[in-house]
């Protein structure tokens, strides 16, 4: 009796090992141009980045979907080409581990979230793309699109100035209006112990296609809205503060800054979705 071999699952290496620049070269003009006619995409500001590693710092939106990342992540290859300094993006593992999802995240790239693993990529000289807000920021509440809510998360300033890299911020408008988001769901995740269990920080009551009115957020058909995306000068956090910087400062100086780019950025927005 003849035995049938059944062929073994493959999981995609992360990170610079998992990044398939082939792969990406053959798909990059197809995805681009689909995300550039559906978001009527505009990415400006990349003459801002130094030729040497950076810790790229976005505001996240577009709940589990985030069309904002992957919008830069196809913006970025196509500027820089894909034989370029090569952009790493740090995803929450609802990304990484969700199977087909998952491996075009680590073709592209992307890595589970953590310090450790983004310092390892700066090391090797890649750039580096987080996202400080993680959950909390990506299902913020509609009526908060336009705010930086990072949470009060600094590890990414250490990362930068432990590292020596510069912080070059990128922030974005139209993602959060690819889905409606109801209310703020911390206090949801709390009381289910899902922060401790699944470190899923918040489960807000959302509406999307095609789950209709759900509680928390699984990958959805975003909404066609038009996403504007600016990257900002970098900030030296050595230069600035020297080797023992006040945290909440630089905190407040990174988040301000990018505040302030977001306004003006959504200030020319005439309507919701439309742009």
């Amino acid at each position: 009796m003849a035995l049938v071999r059944v062929p073994s699952l493959h999981r995609v290496p992360d990170g610079v090992e998992g990044r398939d620049p082939e792969y990406i070269r053959r798909i990059l003009p197809r995805l681009w141009l689909a995300f550039e006619l559906y978001f009527r995409a505009e990415v400006d500001g990349f003459e801002h980045v130094p030729d040497e590693p950076v810790l790229f710092v976005g505001n996240h939106s577009g709940g589990a979907s985030v069309p904002d990342t992957w919008l830069f992540l196809l913006a970025y290859n196509t500027y820089f080409t894909v034989e370029g300094r090569p952009l790493i993006g740090l995803a929450h593992r609802v990304i990484t581990d969700t199977p087909l999802i998952g491996d075009l995240a680590r073709k592209f790239g992307m890595v589970k979230a953590g310090p450790h693993r983004a310092r390892e990529v700066l090391d090797q000289g890649a750039n580096v793309l987080v996202y400080p807000g993680g959950d909390v920021e990506a299902l913020r509440p509609t009526r908060d699109r336009n705010r930086i809510v990072f949470d009060g998360r600094k590890g990414f300033l250490k990362l930068a100035h432990d590292a020596g890299v510069k912080i070059v911020p990128v922030v974005a408008t139209g993602g959060q209006e690819t889905v409606l988001v109801l209310n703020d769901g911390r206090a949801t995740a709390k009381a289910l112990g899902f922060d401790r269990f699944l470190r899923i920080k918040s489960v807000p009551l959302t509406l999307s296609i095609p789950w209709g009115l759900l509680p928390g957020g699984l990958p959805h058909l975003p909404l066609p809205a038009k996403i504007r995306m600016q990257v900002l000068p970098p900030i030296d956090l050595q230069e600035r503060y020297g080797d023992e910087p006040d945290w909440d400062d630089a905190y407040d100086y990174v988040t301000s800054t990018m505040q302030v780019a977001l306004s003006a950025l959504a200030a020319r927005t005439i309507l919701p979705v439309l742009g």
